[in-house]
């Protein structure tokens, strides 16, 4: 496997990126989205939301409170990973998929490796922030215990953390993510040399054209989300992205790899 490049190579489709694992498909974040996604010819990346158990251990989870996506109540920060382990992490997609638990970072990449890369979004919540350098070094240190520096993108709407992360960690890849109600008006440009970071990433109604320009001027790389609609999928690669992400991916591959532009930019799955 190729170590991580912001951009595909020239002459490539953009990177397919399955969010959250194939989330349309099985629960978010849990080893039956992360496998099937692994599975699945032509997925680049896989990427999922990360954050800390009262452990101190890295978790896959999305939200900072238990009871959308399993049968926990309450903040995930105040179980240990053994209590995590306990609670039914699937029944609420499916009930085929109650056995489903909460995996940490650890256990992704020990599945992950060698098949995809990864994209840990590293989830800072606003009024509930983790110390300065405590779940940055807590997320970066697992990948590097695990031998997956090479094949890594951090990134976050918190773009303190994720300049933090670079100061921390000089050589990883970081990228920043846009949130209209506290970047409107700032230009991917101006977002992203604030982290140095290389991917600017943003969802599929909050890109313009001048905020397209801009990123290009910049040399930045662009990732979309959530693209679930071919229709979507075909007029935002057009624009010349490098990156959709997806709970459908699956679904998408075809049309990234056919949709005009593709051609211009980026990449079938070599990793």
């Amino acid at each position: 496997m190729q170590p991580f490049h912001p951009k595909p190579p020239a002459g490539r489709p953009p990177y397919v990126i399955a969010h959250r694992g194939l989330s349309g498909k099985a629960p978010e974040n849990t080893p039956a989205a992360f496998s099937a996604a692994c599975s699945t010819p032509g997925i680049d990346m896989i990427e999922l939301d990360v954050r800390l158990s009262r452990d101190g251990e890295v978790i896959a989870l999305h939200d900072r409170t238990l009871q959308r996506t399993t049968t926990g109540n309450g903040r995930a920060r105040s179980y240990t990973t053994a209590e995590l382990k306990q609670l039914d992490a699937g029944s609420w997609f499916d009930p085929a998929f109650a056995s489903e638990r909460i995996p940490t970072l650890r256990e992704v990449i020990a599945f992950v490796r060698g098949k995809r890369w990864l994209n840990i979004e590293i989830k800072s919540d606003f009024w509930f922030r983790e110390r300065p350098g405590v779940l940055e070094r807590a997320v970066v240190e697992t990948v590097k215990d695990c031998g997956c520096e090479d094949y890594v993108l951090y990134s976050s709407f918190d773009h303190r953390l994720i300049a933090n992360l670079k100061r921390m960690y000089p050589h990883t890849q970081v990228g920043v993510i846009y949130n209209i109600w506290h970047d409107f008006g700032r230009l991917p440009s101006k977002l992203a040399a604030r982290a140095h970071a290389s991917v600017f990433v943003c969802a599929k109604f909050e890109l313009t054209r001048s905020m397209l320009r801009d990123a290009q001027r910049a040399g930045l790389a662009v990732y979309v989300y959530t693209l679930n609609s071919r229709q979507d999928v075909r007029k935002t690669v057009a624009l010349g992205i490098h990156g959709v992400l997806s709970d459908v991916a699956d679904e998408i591959i075809g049309v990234v790899q056919s949709s005009p532009g593709a051609a211009s930019h980026s990449n079938k799955n070599s990793a």
